[in-house]
């Protein structure tokens, strides 16, 4: 009958620890998911040498278009927000084209980077310094 009872209060303190450690480890493997759209926002959907053999005058007018549709996204996500369900609209339907658009972007800076394309500013001359 002790024996018992100390089997009893042994399995009353273990359960719960059972619990807490369980709901640890599942919120430490939903919190990793929760991660992996801020490391890789867009980074999987653009190859890193897509403009490759582009030239500057066709990295500014990519970058253009690319700007007007993250735009036009950007708007249509705004709108879908206010409503009911508006941001399952946004994760479901919107989300991926809106990373895209960000990677896109990414690397377009980084191939006008690399190829030394005058820098798009309202203040710049359009010429490059070597």
């Amino acid at each position: 009958m002790i024996r018992r009872i100390k089997q009893l209060r042994l399995n009353l303190r273990v359960k719960p620890l059972l619990g807490c450690g369980v709901a640890v480890v599942l919120a430490a493997g939903l919190a990793g998911c929760g991660s992996v759209g801020t490391l890789a926002d867009g980074d999987a959907f653009v190859s890193p040498n897509k403009y490759a053999m582009y030239t500057c005058p066709d990295l500014n007018d990519r970058a253009k278009v690319v700007r007007a549709r993250q735009g036009r996204v950007e708007q249509v996500m705004d709108r879908a927000s206010q409503g009911a369900g508006g941001e399952l609209v946004n994760a479901i339907a919107y989300r991926t084209e809106y990373a895209q658009t960000r990677g896109e972007m990414r690397v377009l800076a980084k191939a006008e980077e690399e190829r030394q394309c005058a820098v798009r500013s309202p203040w710049s001359s359009g010429r490059a310094v070597f």
